[in-house]
């Protein structure tokens, strides 16, 4: 007879890195180095991919795993162009407005297209394509909570108070306001957390 284990809630799960699949590992390497900070931890060969494995975080051996492989054709997404066919974005937190408009700056230096900064409520955003077309999204989260999906334009032609404050006040008068930490205990409890195990 077979013992049979009644499981509650989902497994103990928490996202740790990525990976891509690339057309030119060369000029990936190089964006994600030199425009976004990266540092290569290892590359090699394995199942007939060339891999470099790239950290920002020494506690991660990798976050983001480059790979060859990539089809040299992929349609684009029907919906909408800025976004891939496939791996919708990847995001990336930032810690402040001045890392977020640090991060423009780059992006505009070092060859980012279709650089898009948006405002979501929630967070101050920009969107931008890698070399070879995959969304990335860099973010900083607000101190509010409104219902999403929203989004309007960025402005950084506005100081950060600028910003701080026209956020807050949008958020004030929009669907489902509060603060974020507040939003955030009220979501906490439907969650499935995450354990960290003995070592």
């Amino acid at each position: 007879m077979t013992a049979t284990t009644t499981r509650t809630g989902a497994a103990n799960l928490k996202f740790s890195h990525m990976g891509l699949s690339v057309k030119n590992l060369e000029a990936m390497e190089e964006f994600y180095t030199k425009v976004l900070g990266f540092t290569v931890t290892d590359r090699g060969l394995a199942g007939g991919m060339q891999l470099v494995f790239l950290s920002r975080d020494p506690l991660d051996h990798h976050q983001i795993v480059l790979a060859t492989g990539r089809p040299a054709q992929l349609p684009p997404n029907t919906a909408n162009p800025q976004f891939g066919p496939s791996i919708n974005q990847i995001s990336f937190k930032v810690a402040s407005l001045p890392d977020l408009r640090d991060i423009l700056e780059r992006l505009n230096a070092g060859g980012g297209d279709s650089v898009f900064p948006a405002n979501h409520g929630v967070a101050w955003s920009i969107y931008a394509h890698d070399p070879e077309g995959n969304n990335l999204e860099f973010f900083v989260d607000t101190d509010w909570y409104i219902k999403q999906p929203f989004l309007i334009p960025l402005d950084f032609s506005k100081t950060d108070e600028e910003i701080y404050e026209l956020t807050k006040s949008m958020c004030e008068s929009s669907e489902g306001f509060q603060p974020y930490g507040e939003w955030r205990d009220q979501i906490a409890p439907k969650m499935n957390p995450y354990v960290e195990a003995a070592r």
